[in-house]
């Protein structure tokens, strides 16, 4: 078990502390907004495409911070009452929240628990899946049951998030039927239109090779024409070890790696060390919306994640 876990578990405990003593002492702390929808959604990028179909229909609440790991989220009593008095549910179903089960049993909604909820949402439903285990074991680290969730970092797959979340709300507004859908269409015109620039503008990168820190962008590589040369962690949720890091920096120099990929809530030590080594240059993305200034929806958010890339693979290229 790493400690990553066992911090999570420590701070799950205090949350189950707290949070039935939260509603006595702060009683008004849940939505505001008369005659909307109110949804709670798991991540800032799922609230963030929410928010393109129901346009000014609901009052939308996230629980993970866009700078927070999504795999390691310790829920306050805030969002269990945002979540008690809530009339939708939006995750990313899977097992890549692993914190959400813990918190739908403080809330105590069977409309919103996985998989049967009638008021719950899993966007990942119609979603081909990358990296779906044929064993599981222990020996391969934190291993995710289903396969790879990051999925949402292919922009086809965000078109069929979104027509999830508006069939899913049109069966339970059918009064806003219509709206919900067209939203739906609306948004998906966007990405084709986005998805074709965004191709052009990466053909010159198609192939080049780069490390991640963490088995989170394969969905985001495969759409855009990289090749993830290797990883950072050794197996994922195991974090590095020096032999895993030299035997990566041998491989780097050798397949002429130049751009390494992190998030922001990773440590910055080990891959600033391995650039240092092999003259790679470390790109600090993000999954999640809201994460930086220039990422205040999921169009921007690609926008910004694609531009830095296409500099990091240029000025690879330009260094000897």
């Amino acid at each position: 078990m790493t400690e990553r876990i066992i911090a999570m578990k420590i701070r799950l405990t205090r949350f189950f502390l707290f949070c039935f003593i939260w509603p006595l002492v702060f009683p008004s702390a849940g939505f505001c907004a008369a005659g909307k929808i109110k949804i709670v959604a798991t991540s800032s990028t799922l609230a963030s495409i929410a928010e393109e179909i129901t346009d000014r229909k609901a009052d939308i609440y996230f629980i993970a911070a866009p700078k927070r790991d999504i795999h390691f989220i310790a829920p306050t009593p805030k969002d269990v009452m945002k979540l008690k008095e809530a009339d939708v549910f939006i995750h990313a179903g899977l097992d890549l929240e692993a914190w959400r089960d813990p918190l739908l049993n403080a809330v105590g909604r069977l409309d919103f628990m996985w998989p049967a909820g009638e008021k719950q949402i899993d966007v990942s439903k119609g979603i081909s899946l990358l990296e779906v285990p044929e064993t599981l074991s222990r020996a391969q680290g934190d291993i995710h049951v289903y396969g790879n969730p990051h999925y949402w970092m292919d922009p086809e797959n965000a078109k069929i998030i979104a027509r999830n979340i508006a069939e899913k709300l049109a069966a339970l507004y059918p009064e806003d039927q219509e709206w919900f859908l067209r939203n739906a269409e609306t948004f998906s015109r966007k990405i084709d239109g986005r998805l074709a620039s965004w191709s052009r503008e990466m053909v010159p990168y198609h192939g080049s090779p780069v490390v991640v820190y963490h088995a989170s962008w394969s969905y985001f590589a495969e759409r855009f024409g990289l090749v993830i040369a290797g990883e950072l962690e050794l197996k994922p949720g195991i974090p590095p070890a020096p032999k895993h890091i030299s035997e990566l920096v041998a491989s780097m120099k050798e397949k002429h790696v130049r751009v390494i990929i992190t998030e922001p809530y990773r440590e910055r030590r080990t891959p600033d060390r391995i650039a240092k080594e092999t003259g790679a240059r470390v790109l600090t993305l993000t999954q999640s919306v809201g994460a930086f200034k220039e990422a205040q929806d999921y169009l921007s958010m690609l926008d910004y994640d694609l531009t830095k890339v296409a500099e990091g693979v240029k000025a690879g290229r330009e260094t000897p």
